[in-house]
């Protein structure tokens, strides 16, 4: 495998690294930060409480067609959709599933979950946003069944479904944990903002984009992914030629303890250009991995920290002495590709 070439390195490689105390770390990822007035204030004071249309939040009692009652009655108006303290039974194969509309609101109180009910299928959603545009969701949790899953297969269970031509979404301050595939899902969208959520715990991707046109991810936390590949807290990657990723920014964002890389940006089938990686924090995985996509430049990816352990030194053979936590810190980006952060690579074809 070849390493696609860069701008060349100035001077070659410092090694910035602050040994912090054997305590918590400065950059501690425990929870994702406030969304920062990432949302959008809604455009009416029509507020309708999901309650109202008949939804017990009991944990126990399937509140789909009553949350949905509560989003058709907000449609269209820049109102909002409430869902109070609580744990919602959503199923998430419904056809339709639970589907937002155009031009309107869905707050989450913090005690909130959408949760969804276990199942057996392979492709599944607790929410859609399909088509539509101006739609902002806010707070709470939204919980799947991977620990529950009744089936074996397929990766596509996910938190949160854009797609078909959707504009203008925020999502702020959303919990997306345990989902059989990823907590949130990107696809034929444009102008989408993620500010201050969680991805924990989901079996394939924390966040997965397959075509997108203006995407930034802020103060937000995407970690524990595992269990099937690639286990990526970020993935960058269409399905086909006819897709494409471009106009993205990824800032002040943590990726923690994935299986596979903190970001991982694959090329082969879809062109991904125009990507920007600043000021985030790797721990516990590979940090950026970026394969056949060679309009993503390393002059766009800076400013980040990976924390690692290193082992202190013993003091004698009876002596014990914790880890010193290390961070490490990018070059600056004008001196091109920092390899501790960055590996890019072509994938060789296959001779006949």
């Amino acid at each position: 495998m070849g390493f696609r070439p860069k701008a060349p390195v100035i001077g070659g490689y410092l090694v910035a690294a602050a040994l912090l105390a054997t305590g918590a770390p400065a950059h501690a990822a425990s929870a994702a930060p406030p969304a920062q007035g990432c949302a959008v204030a809604p455009k009416s004071q029509l507020v309708v409480n999901v309650k109202d249309k008949g939804a017990k939040g009991d944990g126990k009692t399937d509140d789909t067609a009553s949350i949905q009652a509560a989003i058709d009655a907000v449609a269209g108006t820049g109102g909002t959709a409430l869902v109070p303290d609580g744990v919602y039974m959503i199923d998430a194969t419904a056809r339709p599933r639970l589907s937002l509309k155009d031009d309107m609101t869905l707050k989450l109180a913090d005690g909130a979950t959408l949760k969804a009910i276990p199942n057996d299928q392979k492709k599944s959603a607790v929410l859609m946003i399909s088509g539509v545009s101006d739609v902002t969701v806010i707070g709470g949790t939204l919980e799947g069944e991977r620990d529950e899953h009744k089936g074996k297969g397929g990766g596509w269970g996910m938190g949160v479904h854009i797609s078909h031509g959707a504009e203008r979404i925020v999502i702020a301050g959303v919990t997306a944990r345990k989902m059989w595939g990823d907590g949130f899902y990107v696809s034929d969208a444009s102008d989408v903002k993620f500010c201050g959520v969680t991805a924990d715990q989901n079996r394939r991707q924390g966040l997965s984009i397959i075509a997108v046109m203006g995407l930034v991810v802020l103060n937000s936390v995407f970690k524990n992914t595992g269990g099937t590949r690639p286990g990526a807290g970020i993935d960058f990657e269409p399905d086909d030629r006819d897709q494409t990723i471009t106009d993205v920014k990824i800032e002040n964002s943590k990726f923690i303890d994935n299986a596979g890389p903190g970001i991982l940006i694959a090329g082969k089938k879809g062109a991904v250009s125009k990507i920007e990686l600043t000021r985030n924090l790797f721990k516990g995985n590979r940090p950026i991995l970026v394969e056949d996509a060679p309009e993503v430049l390393a002059s766009s990816i800076c400013s980040n920290r990976q924390e690692m352990s290193e082992a202190a030194p013993s003091g004698g053979l009876n002596a014990y002495a914790d880890p010193i936590k290390v961070m490490v810190h990018q070059n600056d980006c004008e001196d091109g590709e920092d390899m501790r952060f960055e590996v890019s690579r072509q994938k060789k074809k296959r001779s006949n």
